[in-house]
């Protein structure tokens, strides 16, 4: 009787190891596409940065622009008045 439940012990620790195996490799294959995806994501990431950095830069010149476009726009208002 207690040759069984060892028997039946040892089977179940033997199919534990199995599933685990298979875990295992599972595990593996997830943590390359992980890694992989992470890689993307730190692209992605760092791409849209830099788009942003440079797209803060252009509204930065638009703003220089306009307001040198309104100076002088002053300037050629009050010249108008003076002819």
């Amino acid at each position: 009787m207690q040759c069984n439940r060892l028997a039946g012990g040892l089977m179940k620790i033997a199919e534990a190891s199995e599933q685990l195996a298979i875990l295992n490799e599972k595990l593996a294959v997830q943590k390359v596409a992980v890694t992989e995806k992470t890689a993307a994501c730190d692209t992605l990431l760092k791409e849209i940065s830099s788009g942003t950095k440079r797209a803060t830069e252009k509204k930065k010149l638009a703003e220089a622009k306009g307001k040198e476009i309104a100076e002088q726009s002053k300037i050629i208002e009050v010249e108008k008045v003076c002819e």
